[in-house]
């Protein structure tokens, strides 16, 4: 867990606020308020992800969300998948509550996108070296038949203005329920990253990955996933900083 101050951000979201990088932390609790998932098409492609590391002599479970980008790929933050993992499981959801079966999956492509210039609408304070912007791509052991991926924006310089996202923590030693909540984007800059403000809700560790999407006359579609919250406390705060999915295949050459 990385723990770091943005003067910045602070004066532009939230008063002087701690920003944490949404990993393990404590108890990976979900999304707090916001509402229930229903079966739509974020529901049905967003998945909870858990991963086995051994950093020293004893294993370590971190908890995270992601979401379906392809049959066989699944798209989250690489912080979720830091330090050489053993193994990694992804479970899919029906309505709140996770449903069988099982998927295994491993790291197919990992690393930092550029977090660009501030628009001039932005606001002009954020300081873009102090905040985490992190970005991985899972391979799953076996394609997905029944769920239906989510394309990925293409447009980084169009930030929408109305986002939602979805998160899934632990409930116990078991997958925790999902949840979503709308988020009102403050700032932007020229390469997608986006600060938003969460209504109504405040995001948690167990959200971390979890996927940020829009609404156009085509459909939904990914502006991104959740990457750090900027909070007074851990482990959940009312902003989120969004790493940019437009740069992911350009970035990875996966396509």
């Amino acid at each position: 867990m990385r723990n770091f101050w943005t003067n910045g951000v602070s004066r532009a979201a939230a008063g002087p606020a701690l920003a944490c990088v949404l990993a393990l932390c404590g108890p990976a609790s979900a999304i707090e308020g916001g509402a229930p998932a229903g079966r739509d098409a974020l529901a049905q492609a967003t998945v909870a992800i858990g991963t086995i590391t051994q950093p020293e002599e004893a294993l370590r479970l971190t908890r995270c969300t992601g979401v379906l980008i392809a049959p066989d790929l699944v798209l989250t933050a690489a912080h979720c998948v830091n330090g050489d993992p053993l193994g990694a499981l992804v479970v899919f959801f029906r309505g709140t509550e996770p449903a069988p079966p099982v998927y295994g999956a491993r790291v197919a492509a990992r690393y930092s996108p550029d977090p660009g210039e501030m628009l001039p609408n932005a606001a002009p304070d954020v300081s873009l070296s102090d905040l985490s912007l992190d970005l991985a791509v899972l391979r799953l052991t076996a394609p997905v038949r029944d769920r239906r991926p989510v394309p990925l924006a293409s447009d980084p310089g169009r930030v929408p203005k109305s986002l939602r996202i979805a998160g899934a923590g632990l409930y116990g030693r078991t997958v925790g329920r999902l949840r979503t909540a709308t988020l009102t984007p403050l700032a932007a800059s020229s390469t997608g990253l986006t600060i938003a403000r969460a209504k109504g809700a405040r995001i948690c560790f167990g959200d971390s990955g979890g996927p940020v999407v829009a609404q156009d006359r085509r459909g939904l579609y990914i502006w991104g996933v959740a990457s750090a919250v900027i909070s007074r406390a851990a482990p959940c705060g009312g902003y989120v900083v969004i790493a940019p999915a437009a740069q992911v295949f350009s970035a990875t050459g996966m396509r």
